[in-house]
């Protein structure tokens, strides 16, 4: 072992100096030299920092291409992990792809997850070097589509899994298929991305449910739709007896009892087989500017001398008082957030209908009074903020 030797390519390995790691593996280095007991070999150092000139001396000189300490880090991972494509397309030509260790995350999925979790050019780019390098997941984990669905990620990446031969027809390993579970996960985009690539718009689960059972459940909306235009079947029948229709009656979604070609729709008792679990709100808490909360003060205000309180629970079936007692609230009870810069009022689940409906009637009903100096166009943009967190 020369001690010397390897300190001095230690530091040229961290320095990115070539000619000095020359040197210093000239001088007797030992190329698997430690950095430190944290950071691994000098070639983990070199693949880490994306120094692809120094991690081929590296390798030339016979460093380890394979795991290396009690985590089993590869260069080839954490230089997948950085997104330093030209290293790992080099280490893979090495050989480094069967070298890694089978007791982590196999490298496809972990680098699709990086698509997800730190999303940039390169990372695309480093998981197409990958897949094109013939890449797997572990016999344990689920297929590329499979995992892309479920995580989800960005439709570009399930595009690149479909390019570089995916089934776009892929089943879990419970068997349910790739569109199911985009559906049940609201993810139109991946919707939409399967469905341009093949999918079959009325595959089954083990149940007998199509996506679009799955979206009318969940309502979403976005889905249904996307889903529709590809020529989903409405009136399919589950195996527990089910079609979209009845399970929109069932949930009384009458919105999307019209989007599957109803004429009309009420608040039906339908009894129906239900796969998903509904937690209605006790109580929200409204955070924001103490004018955007005072705002939404005046549109109950205005929408309630419009219509006079009978009008109003004819139309609404929201209580009057309870109108007014959360406009009131809205003025003089918003406080400031502990630890935070914006504004808070706790109101509950029939407060929130009632200044939902609110904005619904100064949306789209016949009331003309506006709030100065907002626009109807401004209420119908809170009415669709309110809705989509609320899931509606």
């Amino acid at each position: 072992m020369n001690h010397d030797a390897d300190q001095r390519l230690v530091k040229a390995v961290q320095t990115g100096d070539e000619v000095a790691v020359a040197q210093a593996l000239a001088g007797g280095a030992d190329p698997n030299a430690e950095e430190n007991g944290y950071q691994g070999s000098v070639l983990i150092g070199a693949a880490r920092s994306g120094r692809l000139g120094v991690v081929g001396l590296l390798v030339d000189a016979g460093a380890r291409i394979g795991p290396f300490g009690h985590f089993h880090v590869t260069p080839l991972r954490v230089a997948m992990l950085e997104a330093h494509t030209d290293v790992v397309q080099y280490l893979i030509s090495h050989g480094a792809l069967q070298a890694e260790s089978a007791t982590r995350m196999s490298i496809l999925t972990e680098a699709m997850s990086c698509t997800r979790h730190r999303p940039r050019p390169a990372a695309l780019a480093t998981l197409r070097v990958l897949l094109e390098a013939g890449a797997t997941p572990h016999p344990d984990e689920e297929t590329p589509l499979i995992a892309a669905v479920m995580q989800p990620v960005a439709p570009a990446v399930l595009r690149l899994l479909l390019t570089n031969g995916a089934d776009v027809n892929q089943q879990r390993s419970d068997g349910t298929p790739a569109i199911v579970i985009a559906a049940r996960r609201g993810d139109h985009a991946a919707v939409d991305v399967l469905l341009q690539a093949g999918a079959a718009v009325d595959a089954l689960d083990r149940q007998g449910r199509t996506a679009l059972m799955h979206a009318v459940e969940r309502n979403e909306q976005r889905v249904i739709a996307a889903l529709l235009l590809a020529g989903a079947a409405i009136d399919s029948v589950s195996a527990d007896g089910m079609t979209a229709r009845k399970l929109a009656r069932g949930w009384q979604r009458q919105h999307v009892q019209f989007m599957l070609g109803e004429n009309s729709a009420g608040l039906d008792d339908v009894p129906i087989t239900r796969t998903v679990v509904r937690i209605p709100p006790t109580d929200v808490r409204l955070c924001g500017d103490p004018q955007m909360l005072h705002l939404l003060a005046s549109v109950i205000d205005i929408v309630l001398d419009d219509l006079g309180d009978d009008e109003w629970a004819t139309r609404t079936g929201a209580d009057a008082g309870t109108a007014r007692a959360v406009a009131a609230q809205l003025r003089t009870e918003v406080v400031p957030a502990p630890n935070a810069s914006w504004y808070q009022l706790d109101v509950t689940a029939d407060e929130l209908a009632a200044l939902r409906s609110a904005l619904v009637e100064l949306a789209y009903g016949t009331t003309r009074v506006l709030p100065a100096p907002t626009s109807r166009l401004e209420i119908v943009d809170l009415l669709e903020e309110l809705n989509r967190q609320l899931g509606r």
